[in-house]
């Protein structure tokens, strides 16, 4: 991707915590976020981060933005038409080849209300680039001060699903990244997580792709080596397109959560937590599974709060992508406590910590357009905020 061509839409801002035990990194899961005000811009709220990210004192942001040339091609009012048309499609997976097909870098500064200001004048390097990308995840992978991205991508988003190479996105001083290839083969990669997998003190990353797990070392200097060794190397994950990472059970070791979709034809992936052990070694031996709920079974994210799940739903089978729920888990007895649900609201895909106007702590979506399933949770019950 050249420089300044691909601008990111992950808006987040982050209080920097200690790394959780054996060091998963829950930077904005374990943070009180603000919520940003994307009126106007367009955004889209998976692919939008914000935080201090030169550490000037004030908040900047960086969005990535889908080229109108594919939007055009592959999401116009004849895509439900052309859904099975092989030849239209295959000259789209040709066409997407080329440097404009690629997402572009959109930065810009934060006014004092969280509202998208000014442009932010940093620099993008390379020639690597995206058609879709999927999510973009901060984190500190090299030894700066200064965050960098993981920007999984999934690719030409219709048949034959060719899939792509996902990027990382290293800091380089003040206002400068450097754009690079992560993964050795395209695939559909569609989240990632961090976490400590060798322990040797820099986080390493997390890739699912619908059909496996992949690890990349880091080296702590911007190199990532593909690795094996932490889940077992045939299990199939079919119908997996979430992950995240984080110690579920207390035990002082992290947990990945695996998730999709759990009831239709693009896969019957459960929901589970995976549960470390000292070897970060992970296998299906080991699991505790979410129970589903009907009618929702598209997962979209998960957060901890002591005893207490909440897990992120949208739609599926007629109602796929449609409304919200946020289910409410026990993690003593993985039992479903109470559901959330807003069938009016568009799918939300993430779900953080904020606080409200009067500085009560809330849980919700991250934009001000992802308030459907806003709420309050009192110890027991969760109260929505509308």
């Amino acid at each position: 991707m050249s420089r300044n061509r691909f601008y990111a839409g992950l808006f987040s801002v982050v209080l920097l915590l200690p790394l959780p035990s054996h060091a998963a990194d829950q930077l904005f899961k374990n943070s009180v976020i603000d919520e940003v005000d994307i009126s106007g811009t367009g955004y889209y709220g998976r692919l939008l981060v914000a935080e201090d990210l030169n550490n000037d004192g004030a908040k900047e942001s960086i969005y990535l933005k889908l080229s109108p040339k594919y939007m055009e091609y592959v999401w116009n009012k004849d895509r439900a038409a052309r859904r099975q048309d092989k030849a239209y499609h295959k000259k789209g997976v040709k066409l997407s080849k080329s440097p404009d097909w690629f997402a572009s870098f959109v930065s810009a500064s934060l006014r004092q209300d969280n509202s998208v200001g000014a442009r932010w004048d940093a620099s993008f390097n390379g020639e690597e680039g995206c058609v879709h990308p999927s999510q973009i995840i901060p984190a500190h992978l090299n030894k700066d001060e200064f965050l960098d991205f993981i920007i999984p991508c999934h690719g030409y988003d219709a048949i034959p699903f060719p899939g792509e190479h996902s990027l990382v996105v290293m800091s380089d001083g003040v206002n400068n990244y450097n754009v690079s290839r992560l993964t050795k083969r395209p695939s559909f990669y569609h989240d990632g997580a961090t976490a400590d997998f060798d322990g040797d003190g820099n986080l390493d990353i997390l890739l699912v792709d619908a059909k496996k797990l992949r690890v990349f070392l880091n080296d702590g200097n911007g190199k990532f080596t593909p690795s094996d060794k932490y889940f077992p190397q045939f299990a199939s994950w079919k119908g997996a397109y979430s992950v995240e990472i984080l110690d579920v059970n207390d035990d002082g070791y992290f947990d990945v959560f695996v998730a999709g979709h759990e009831d239709d034809k693009h896969g019957r992936q459960p929901t589970v937590f995976l549960l470390g052990n000292k070897r970060n070694k992970f296998s299906r031996k080991q699991q505790i599974v979410i129970p589903p709920v009907q009618g929702y079974g598209i997962v979209m994210d998960v957060i901890k709060e002591g005893k207490n799940l909440f897990v992120l739903r949208t739609g599926s089978g007629n109602r796929v992508y449609q409304g919200a729920v946020v289910q409410h888990v026990s993690i003593e007895n993985l039992e479903t406590i109470n559901i959330l649900e807003n069938t009016k609201t568009h799918h939300v895909d993430r779900i953080f910590r904020k606080s409200d106007a009067s500085g009560r702590l809330k849980f919700g979506g991250f934009t001000n357009k992802e308030t459907g399933i806003d709420f309050i949770f009192d110890g027991e019950n969760m109260q929505p905020v509308r």
